[in-house]
């Protein structure tokens, strides 16, 4: 706007208002086509019509401050000093303080156009530094949850473990020692001949009977809730070193005991059997839960597949397994090898 302002103020000094009007649109115009197409062609075209118009008429001359603003800078000099060329021509045929004006407007032009430069390259780089904080700051969120979320995997692995502890403590000396005692009574109440005796031996047992078989279903209830299949699986997987494994674990519900431990048995089984005939780079393992049965897919991306076609002793025992617990087992060895389980909830 300060160049145009500026050019409109030469050619109203040069010019009467109704000789002015036609250079001022062409001008805007060829500035307009020169920052919309920013091609090469087009600005050598419109600069070689610029040339022309300004010796056939020299109020055209006077608009070159505009144009070269859109020139300067760039990969187009030759083309901004060609737009000179008319000017230095028609020098003379204007007054001084024109050419004044004149040569004050291009300088203006180009310290314009370096600011407007230095000012589009520090914003590009704000927008760049930007970009990288934000990213910087994403990376370090996921640092921080996966430091949670490892520090909370070892409080749970270390609370799994104590209670694995707490529940062999109890089982070897609480249960070993109650078992004893319910063994010597027996014993006594045998050769006792007192009933009045027999009577209360026989109430001492039975309270030491309830009181292991309390310590049974404790222990057994310990144990079981320090079986947690998401971390035992999750160790299955970190361990494996023959290719990459990926666990996919989508079970929201406490799973039984025996169906855990078959699940992992079964996934060990197909691991090995990974190792031992596949060639694969890839093995996924995916644990879903639906509303009336858990589902077990484990796939490999392997190629050599007549070794697995026999079904061998580690397909079969996994077969053996799946059907103990009244499930449905499939294997597809297209594309790689596939192993399908369906178990309904509440079996096992």
């Amino acid at each position: 706007m300060i160049i145009f302002i500026g050019v409109l103020t030469m050619l109203l000094l040069s010019y009467d208002t109704k000789s002015v009007i036609i250079p001022m649109l062409v001008i805007i115009f060829i500035s307009a086509i020169i920052e919309f197409f920013a091609s090469e062609r087009v600005n050598v075209a419109l600069c070689i019509l610029l040339l022309i118009l300004s010796f056939v008429q020299p109020a055209f001359l006077l608009g070159i401050p505009l144009i070269l603003y859109d020139l300067f800078l760039t990969n187009r000099r030759i083309i901004a000093a060609a737009v000179l060329i008319p000017w230095i021509v028609e020098l003379q045929n204007f007054e001084p303080h024109i050419n004044m004006f004149l040569s004050v407007m291009i300088i203006i032009s180009f310290i314009l156009k370096y600011k407007a430069v230095q000012y589009r390259k520090l914003h590009e780089e704000y927008i760049r530094k930007r970009d990288e904080l934000m990213e910087m700051s994403i990376n370090l969120e996921k640092k921080v949850d996966d430091l949670i979320n490892r520090e909370d995997f070892q409080v749970k692995l270390a609370t799994l473990n104590e209670r694995n502890r707490i529940a062999r403590e109890i089982h070897d000396n609480v249960g070993h020692l109650l078992t004893s005692s319910i063994l010597q009574i027996g014993a006594v109440l045998a050769i006792s001949k007192e009933e009045v005796t027999k009577a209360m031996l026989t109430n001492i047992k039975s309270t030491l009977d309830e009181g292991m078989n309390s310590i049974r279903n404790s222990v057994h209830n310990l144990h079981e809730d320090s079986v947690d299949l998401y971390i035992q699986l999750k160790n299955i997987v970190e361990d494996f070193s023959f290719c990459e494994a990926v666990l996919n674990y989508e079970i929201n519900m406490d799973l039984d005991i025996n169906l855990k431990y078959a699940l992992i048995a079964i996934i060990k089984e197909a691991l090995a059997n990974v190792m031992k005939h596949s060639n694969a780079t890839k093995v996924t393992i995916s644990l879903y839960e639906h509303p009336k049965l858990i589902q077990l897919i484990i796939i490999d991306n392997g190629t050599k597949k007549q070794a697995r076609k026999d079904n061998g002793m580690g397909l079969e025992g996994i077969r053996n397994r799946v059907n103990n617990l009244n499930g449905i087992t499939n294997f597809d060895d297209t594309n790689g090898f596939k192993i399908f389980i369906s178990i309904m909830k509440g079996e096992g």
